[in-house]
């Protein structure tokens, strides 16, 4: 690697409490890598990576001379945090290849800005960059960008299917309305009680949402022994997480339903901030 380059992994995640209805967001980081590289020259980059570089540029001056590849895990557009796993992974490393001072806290609050920006995040999904570049788990306010908790879950299977489904964001004002219900849920994470807080967010999204067929994979999920079982974030993808080695009844339970799915483990935190 050329000494002009800079190189960072950032993660994917799964959604522990969703923070569009109360501002109150957690975020738990799975193992599917989100990898930037910065190097000197230019090269072919997509809208949301321009997009990045011009609102950086508007705070640190114009930014040229840079390409910016990015080779990530996570399927796009599926609920699985890939904007913000970019976001944080290219502002961190990219300001770190300028020769900025930035620490992982302070590049997620710029993710946040970001995708709020770009209008691909509702609330700016500060939980989602949190746990992408801090690891573990995290609960935040996400309309102050503070972290308030992070935990560090144990070494737990993750699978995950529904991620090729339509994302349903018709009735995302159904979700607004439980501000009360989500704020209690975020107490019982914070208390903690996470995998019972995650489960009960993830069928909340579900019906919200109108993801039925969500609804019924949970319940099954939950039933063959997941310790937590959800959608994440606003959709499609469904999630259970289970104990090591007792994953393969759920496993089959997919491959004879949705026919298609990703085997992953949870992220220990890599920074601890608090």
């Amino acid at each position: 690697m050329d000494s002009r380059d800079e190189e960072y992994i950032t993660y994917g995640g799964i959604s522990i409490i969703n923070a569009v209805p109360a501002w109150l967001g957690g975020s738990l980081a799975i193992d599917l890598k989100v990898k930037t590289r910065i190097s000197e020259g230019s090269c072919e980059m997509n809208d949301f990576i321009n997009f990045i570089l011009n609102y950086l540029g508007s705070r640190l001056g114009s930014i040229h001379g840079v390409c910016v590849e990015v080779n990530s895990e996570v399927p796009p557009g599926s609920g699985l945090k890939s904007n913000s796993a970019v976001a944080v992974g290219v502002i961190y490393s990219l300001l770190r290849f300028l020769g900025k001072d930035v620490n992982p806290v302070d590049a997620a609050k710029l993710a946040a800005e970001v995708t709020r920006a770009h209008g691909s995040s509702i609330t700016g999904a500060f939980d989602d960059a949190s746990a992408a570049i801090l690891g573990g788990a995290v609960l935040t306010d996400n309309k102050s960008l503070r972290i308030i908790k992070q935990l560090n879950p144990d070494s737990l299977t993750v699978v995950i299917t529904g991620y090729m489904e339509r994302k349903r964001l018709q009735a995302i004002d159904r979700l607004r309305a439980l501000s009360g219900i989500y704020q209690a849920l975020f107490n019982m994470a914070l208390s903690g009680d996470l995998w019972r807080a995650a489960t009960i967010n993830g069928m909340l999204i579900a019906e919200s949402l109108e993801y039925h067929n969500a609804l019924k994979a949970i319940g099954v999920a939950l039933r063959l022994g997941a310790v937590a079982s959800g959608v994440s974030g606003n959709g499609p993808s469904i999630y259970a997480i289970f104990k090591p080695g007792e994953e393969s009844p759920f496993i089959d339970y997919i491959k004879n339903t949705w026919g298609y799915h990703l085997i992953t483990n949870l992220v220990g935190i890599r920074y601890l901030v608090l």
